[in-house]
Parts: C-alpha cells; structure tokens; sequence
C-alpha cells in the first residue's frame, strides 16, 4: 500500500491522503455556518476506535523513551566504572531538565495546527511548523551560547562527587551542540500529533531510539569513547528522528497544499501570527517551569524523610510516570479532536471530541488503578531486592496504585485546554496550584511523614483538575461565541 504523505496533491488525492489508521488527519471540506456550526458531512466521526487509533501510537512513542535510557546506562554500566555511572544518571537527568522546558514547543504546535487543519487552512498547518521551527533554533542557539552558567547552575541541583558532577558536564557540554535537533524534534512531533498522524510521531521516536542505541554500542563498546560516547550517540539519534520527520514532513506537506505552494516570507513572518505563537507558547513555558519545580518539590520532600524514603518514592513513583505515558495517548487525542472541532466551528463535534476521549482515559485510568492495586507488591519485588525498602514500601501502595485516579481529569483538561489554546487560562491555574502546594506540601510531609508526601502529591493532582474544571464552562462559552461568529 502506498504511503499517504507521498499522495498527489489534487483535490481527491489530498481527501484521501488525509485518511491513516482509520482517521481523517487533513483539512476538513466543511464551511463555516452563521450558527457556528460547519459541514461536518465528509468529517469522520469521533469514536472511541478513532480515539485510540490516535492514543495508542503515543503509549508506544512514551515507553520508548525511558526503555532508551535504560540501555544507554546498561551500555555505561558494562564498563565497570561507578563513578561513570552515576555520572551518564547525572548528565541525562539534568538534560532532560533542560530541555524539558522547552516542551511548550511540541505542546503549543499541536492545539494550533488542529485548529488550523479543522478550518481547512494547509497553509497555516505548514507555516505553523516553520515558525515553531525558527523559534526552537532561536532558543537552541542561547542555550548554546549560554551553556557555561546553564550548566553549572542545573547541575547544582543535583547531589553527586565532584568527580561524577565533572563527567556529568562534560556530558552536557556535548549533549547541549544538540539542542537545535532536540527542540525542532519537539515542534515535529506537535505537528503530527496535531494531525492525528500519531503512528508518525512513534515512528519517529522509534527511529530515534534505535539509532541512538546502535551509536552509542558503536562508539562506547567499540570505540572506548565512555561520556562521551553516550552523548554523540543521543545527538546522532535525533538527528536521524529530524531527518525522517522533515522527510515525513514534507511528504505530507505535498499532499496537503496547492501544488507549487512556496512559504511565503510575508506569511510566514506574519506579526499577529507570531505574536499569537509567542504569546501561547510564553505561557506553556511558565505553566512547564512551575510543573518541573513541582516535581522537583516532590523529589526534595522524600529525600528529607531519608534513603529508605527516597528509594520507596522513586520506585512508586514510576506507577505515576508510567500511567502519565498511558493517560497522555488520550490527551493528545482531546488536543487533536478538540483544536479540530473548533478550527470546524462545530459545537457538537467540540462537545463530543471531549466526551469521547474523556471516557475513555477514565476507563484506563480505572483500570491502571485495580491492575495497580493488585499487583502493587510484585511490582515493587521487580524493582528492588532490598527487604528494608520493600517493608518500606507497603503503607504507601495504595496511595501510588490509585493516583491515576487523581490525574486523570488533570490530564484530560490540559489536552481540552490546549487544543482550544487557553494557555492563559493554564498557566494560571498552574500558578495558583504552586502558590498553594508547594508550602501544603512541606507542611503535610512534616507533620504526617511520607503519608503526607503522598497526600500532597494528590493535592497537586486534584487542584489542577479543580482549577481548570472551574474554568472549563468560561471556556466552551468563549469559544462557542467564537464559533457563531462570522468566519474572518
């Protein structure tokens, strides 16, 4: 079967690229009607199987991801050396840090590009990528430049001997010539999630991982080349996920746009378009800080309860993490569904877009919990040998097992959110949230131990499904008003 992204851009081709794993991913045919509704006739329909079509390629994409860094510290481990060790930990946890800030990129391209493809505007979906584009090299190219003080002030974060903090920056040091790769990977990966193209963001990441892994055996078995090896070998596996995404990207860009379609400076560098962009993505970015120092908050909480503590919480938190990777395939789905819907200007398609996918991360999210209560024991055998943090462990289970209960509107308002680009609306939420968890927090853990860690965590989980739940209904009705109004 031919591959979609490479049809031929006449009107019937491009309707039929737009069709991959069962879903429509191109611009909708409909128009906008003075009741701010749109011709929904040729639009697929949501259903839960469109819905998981465009989660489970995300699930799959997120598992890849720590399964990386798992092989490149066994690569590392093999060596013998502790201190390299504890120095690859060091250099990627503080990476990622970095980095992940700059997750707003992926995030902000995703709610644009749906809106723009569900009111059939191709145009505005390529521009959007080529703006998010020249902002992640922007970006990169501080970071670059900076990444003296950038470095040490992240790696006085951490706790760790002068002789891992040392490799750890010299890993970083290498690691950051790849930020302009990383970041662009991030406004890619926004682009086909925002089309529902999801199997081509797994794709990706896939491609990423594989040829991370085989550099890096190449460069650290076979060339001895130890941290260094590890960070040439991560930068060359996103360059190889740049490449196949600006190949998938353009592929996919011909079969959309009108053919001999060229961007257009004037377009391109549009200042209400910027504006919009830098705006949306200014406050993805201060909503992405305050969630890292929370997280951070978390870490900080069980390290002052002791080893034993800290061991527990970072072996159940990864019950969160891994049902976070789970929950946020339907997340996305609620980005690309809703943001399509409003670009439709159709309230019942908005409506059901949310509904639909809702139900169906509160139904995985029940079954994350039951699966979790069961099993949370054996679990936690698979992760440690120690009886002391296994015994440890067992008052916390229940907490743990069925925090994906606790986050899963959380998630949910956030997909809703930013596929209808209520970034404001976010970013003040997750200021109120840490105005108010971040002393809870601290007073909770000293006044109940690590019972109080874990109920604070639930206390994060649950302000950010409140403060954005109370906004939902300002929400649908602003861009319900937006939708009735004449088409511009």
């Amino acid at each position: 079967m031919a591959d979609p992204d490479t049809t031929a851009p006449t009107p019937r081709e491009t309707k039929a690229a737009d069709t991959e794993a069962g879903t429509a991913t191109g611009a909708t045919t409909g128009t906008a009607t003075g009741t701010g509704t749109a011709d929904t006739a040729s639009e697929p329909a949501i259903t839960y199987a469109r819905v998981f079509a465009i989660a489970l390629p995300v699930v799959l994409s997120n598992a890849t991801v720590p399964l990386q860094g798992a092989i490149d510290t066994a690569i590392i481990g093999n060596l013998g050396d502790a201190t390299l060790l504890a120095a690859i930990a060091l250099g990627a946890s503080a990476m990622a840090m970095l980095l992940g800030t700059f997750s707003f990129l992926q995030i902000g391209v995703s709610g644009t590009v749906a809106r723009a493809l569900g009111a059939g505007r191709p145009e505005s979906v390529t521009n959007t990528l080529l703006r998010a584009l020249i902002l992640a090299f922007g970006i990169a190219s501080l970071l670059i430049l900076f990444q003296g003080p950038l470095i040490a002030g992240v790696l006085m974060l951490f706790e760790a001997s002068a002789e891992a903090e040392a490799a750890g920056a010299r890993y970083m040091s290498l690691r950051i010539w790849g930020a302009p790769i990383e970041l662009a990977n991030y406004a890619f990966m926004g682009w086909f999630a925002g089309q529902e193209r999801t199997r081509r963001l797994f794709e990706m990441q896939l491609t990423i991982s594989l040829t991370n892994v085989t550099a890096t055996s190449i460069l650290v078995l076979g060339l001895g080349l130890d941290m260094e090896g590890v960070a040439i070998g991560t930068i060359i596996g996103h360059a190889a996920g740049l490449a196949w995404a600006t190949r998938s990207a353009l592929a996919r860009s011909r079969a959309i746009l009108p053919q001999g379609w060229r961007p257009k400076r004037a377009q391109l560098l549009d200042p209400a378009e910027l504006g919009t962009l830098l705006r949306l993505n200014r406050d993805l970015f201060i909503r992405t800080v305050l969630l890292l120092i929370s997280f951070a908050w978390i870490t900080r909480m069980g390290s002052l309860q002791g080893d034993t503590i800290l061991a527990v919480n970072g072996i159940l938190f990864e019950f969160f993490l891994v049902t976070t990777a789970g929950l946020d395939g339907f997340a996305i789905a609620a980005e690309a569904l809703v943001g399509r819907a409003i670009g439709q200007r159709s309230v019942p398609q908005l409506r059901r877009a949310i509904l639909i996918s809702s139900v169906a991360a509160v139904v995985l999210a029940c079954i994350f919990a039951l699966l979790l209560s069961i099993f949370a024991m054996d679990i936690v055998r698979l992760f440690t040998t120690s009886e002391a943090v296994r015994t440890a462990a067992e008052p916390y289970l229940l907490w743990a097992a069925l925090v994906p209960l606790a986050g899963v509107v959380a998630f949910q308002l956030d997909g809703i959110f930013v596929g209808a680009a209520a970034g404001v609306a976010m970013r003040n939420a997750m200021i109120v949230v840490a105005v108010i968890f971040l002393p809870m927090g601290q007073i909770i853990t000293q006044a109940f131990g690590n019972h109080g860690t874990w109920a604070a965590i639930w206390l994060f989980l649950l302000l950010r499904s409140l403060l954005l739940a109370v906004q939902y209904p300002a929400l649908e009705a602003r861009t319900t008003r937006a939708m009735a109004s004449p088409a511009g």
